[in-house]
């Protein structure tokens, strides 16, 4: 069976040993043995944990929400309406960042309309739009 010092890891992963370290940190991860040298060793299944973790990662999928799917894959005769439960709660939050981000582009769209670029920073409508005082030192 394959054995990964961290470093090695890291590379087959393509993240960073501080990632590495931080999600064993989380316990989402944990080395398999410990050798003389107190180097950690880490399997293949750590390996496909890791890229389950970063593919999760990459969805936006919590710490917390990748636990429970990890603890899922325990039980691996459950049904899986658990699984699709989480994922449409995950979605759900999604539509709701997408919403507040569109809200953002607007305000940014109706700040930037708001500029003549033929003007100084002390007349700038933006810096007036946002109320940015220039008289208050920090």
């Amino acid at each position: 069976m394959q054995q990964y010092l961290i470093g090695d890891l890291a590379k087959k992963a393509q993240l960073s040993t501080d990632s590495i370290r931080f999600y064993e940190k989380k316990l989402l991860i944990k080395a398999n043995f410990r050798a003389e040298n107190n180097y950690k060793y880490y399997d293949e299944e750590t390996l496909k944990r890791l890229i389950f973790i970063k593919r999760c990662r990459a969805l936006d999928i919590s710490l917390h929400e990748i636990a429970e799917l990890i603890e899922l894959t325990k039980q691996p005769k459950q049904d899986c309406l658990v699984i699709d439960h989480l994922i449409e709660q995950h979605i759900q939050q999604v539509e709701e960042k997408l919403n507040e981000l569109q809200k953002f582009k607007t305000q940014l769209q109706e700040l930037r309309q708001s500029c003549s670029s033929n003007t100084t920073v002390d007349r700038c409508n933006i810096l007036k739009n946002l109320k940015l005082s220039t008289d208050k030192p920090y």
